[in-house]
């Protein structure tokens, strides 16, 4: 099995309380500590990190890494709220050197001419910065349609890992996408659809019950939940499991600890590769189908408690 780890990296810190995470600019931690203590897990584990580095944190990104960078992009300028925490989600070096006709964060709301200004954008202070020209893209908020395809293939893109399966949108979103999918090249008409347009979609791997598999969502459906996952996929011969989470998560000793332990888990099983996003090929078609008799086991206290606050709050 392929495994990749790609890491949204952003601003912002964890919740102590909630260990939310909170994308807070002023917490320029969430970029440089959180990207430097996941690489010195990685080191431990021999694994391979995929950053989707967002325009405004590159100065915070350490230079000379040995591991894939690729690029992050949220377009717009929006407050979001999470219990008393107020954030901004837009990135301040894009709002400097575009033109925006909204304040949207999805880039699906923008036209095809926007998109491919915005990410054009982003990728040339990203190559002035980094020297380094990204192949690998993600999506804020998950959000692309087929115009973002068609704009990341002009500007010489070859891989997308944005792909949420079963996450609705207003304007785009992964509805078509069943919860366990695998890498596929997208249609012309039809982002979510297969066709052969040269370029790879690599969904990420997903947790029954609306979790993706990555450390952040431990704190609502606990550790065994996600071992249950990886392993449902695992035993099916799943040729890829693809693990997202975001930078500021890495600050956190709650996080640094699952990550560390989670590597751990995956490395005791047979034939295990870690690879960057842009090794990623199309698979030879298999079907994986959802085998719910691994959740059982891994029912937990976390768990209970996460969908005991759902249903009386």
């Amino acid at each position: 099995m392929d495994i990749i780890i790609v890491c949204h990296t952003e601003f912002g810190f964890v919740d102590e309380k909630t260990k939310a995470v909170i994308y807070e600019k002023r917490a320029g931690k969430g970029a440089r500590e959180g990207v430097s203590n996941l690489i010195k897990i990685a080191g431990k584990y021999k694994a391979k990190i995929t950053f989707a580095v967002s325009p405004e944190v590159i100065d915070c990104f350490p230079k000379n890494t040995s591991h894939e960078i690729g690029l992050h992009i949220h377009p717009g300028w929006e407050e979001f709220k999470y219990k008393n925490f107020k954030w901004i989600v837009g990135d301040s070096f894009l709002k400097r050197n575009c033109v925006f006709n909204k304040t949207s964060t999805a880039l699906a709301d923008y036209n095809y001419q926007e998109q491919l200004e915005i990410i054009s954008k982003g990728k040339e202070y990203f190559v002035k910065k980094l020297s380094y020209e990204p192949k690998v893209f993600v999506a804020g908020r998950w959000a692309l349609n087929t115009d973002t395809i068609k704009a990341l293939i002009n500007l010489g893109f070859t891989h997308d890992c944005s792909a949420y399966p079963g996450l609705e949108l207003n304007n785009s979103g992964w509805p078509k996408l069943k919860r366990i999918s695998m890498p596929y090249m997208p249609d012309g008409n039809d982002y979510q659809s297969m066709g052969n347009l040269p370029f790879l979609i690599i969904p990420i791997s997903r947790m029954p019950l609306g979790g993706m598999a990555g450390p952040e969502d431990i704190r609502k459906y606990g550790f065994s939940w996600l071992k249950a996952c990886f392993s449902e996929y695992y035993n099916q011969g799943a040729p890829l499991f693809h693990i997202a989470l975001h930078s500021p998560a890495m600050t956190d000793p709650y996080y640094i600890y699952f990550m560390d332990k989670f590597f751990s888990f995956v490395l005791k099983h047979k034939n295990i590769n870690f690879k960057f996003a842009s090794e990623i090929k199309e698979y030879p078609k298999k079907e994986i189908k959802e085998n719910y008799l691994y959740y059982p086991f891994a029912l937990n206290k976390t768990l209970a408690k996460f969908f005991l606050n759902k249903l009386y709050h």
